[in-house]
């Protein structure tokens, strides 16, 4: 029986290692997931944070339980004092 640990490593991708002893092996990745020489990942800068939107003026209820009283409209077919009905 031996007690030998081999351990193997990556050169293109560092934080990869097997490990194997007695017939059994591990393999694990810990790492940034870049090759070595690859060009490394930079992450752009976020936009700038727009401003709030101005509030809008408060609108009336659409169907209100109970509707504003309006005035009547006046009467348009009234005849005024100084028209006088025409007859055929």
């Amino acid at each position: 029986m031996t007690y030998a640990v081999n351990v193997l490593r990556s050169l293109r991708w560092p934080g990869a290692l097997t490990v194997q002893k007695c017939g059994k092996f591990c393999s694990i990745y810990v790492g940034n997931g870049l090759k070595v020489g690859a060009a490394s990942m930079t992450p752009q800068e976020p936009p700038e944070v727009q401003k709030d939107p101005e509030d809008e003026d408060e609108m009336p209820e659409p169907t209100p339980i109970n509707p504003p009283q309006e005035p009547p409209e006046p009467d348009t077919d009234k005849k005024s004092d100084g028209e006088e009905e025409e007859e055929n």
